[in-house]
């Protein structure tokens, strides 16, 4: 059993980053199991001893006990992301490459007044796997543009990849892979 003893207030959330819904909070000294991770154990998967109501926390935020390594990676694949009941994904997505910079671009599928979580929301949850160092690493990237643009450089022996998701208080429409260049 890994255990994550949470050090200060923290936010846990639905997906493994900052940009992902907030699910709830957590206070100082709490004591989780940590049940999955992100490759690179940036991000960890716990819920309450004897729980059934698990979150993503960063894990710059917990002292881990226990060997992180040996602990499940569930995201992506077993830790999903709720969908939205009332939101479609996007319809289409686009992608193109100028030397290492990728720049992404989708639809736009316009929000009902109020299905915002709060005010710093980002609509769209872009999830990427690009190439750094000749390392593939995830990274969830947020925002209200229907664009954005990232570093994914040549070198790494996996694919790149990535998708697009709808984001609104109730949960995540998508998602919809990026045709990558």
């Amino acid at each position: 059993i890994v255990r994550a003893e949470i050090l200060q207030r923290a936010n846990c959330r639905y997906g493994p980053g900052v940009v992902y819904l907030y699910k709830y909070g957590l206070v100082a000294g709490s004591n989780m199991n940590v049940i999955g991770r992100i490759e690179s154990g940036a991000w960890v998967y716990i819920q309450a001893i004897g729980g059934t109501n698990p979150c993503w926390v960063n894990a710059s935020l917990v002292k881990i006990s226990g060997d992180l390594w040996s602990v499940d990676i569930v995201y992506p694949g077993k830790a999903i992301l709720p969908q939205s009941p009332y939101y479609p994904p996007v319809s289409w997505v686009s992608a193109y490459r100028s030397d290492a910079i990728i720049t992404v671009s989708w639809n736009d599928v316009p929000l009902r007044a109020g299905d915002e979580e709060d005010d710093e929301m980002q609509h769209y949850i872009v999830e990427v796997w690009r190439c750094d160092g000749g390392q593939l690493l995830f990274e969830a990237l947020g925002t209200n543009d229907l664009y954005i643009s990232f570093v994914d450089q040549y070198g790494c022996s996996l694919p790149s990849h990535g998708r697009v998701y709808v984001q609104e208080k109730h949960g995540f429409a998508g998602p919809v892979e990026i045709p990558w260049p």
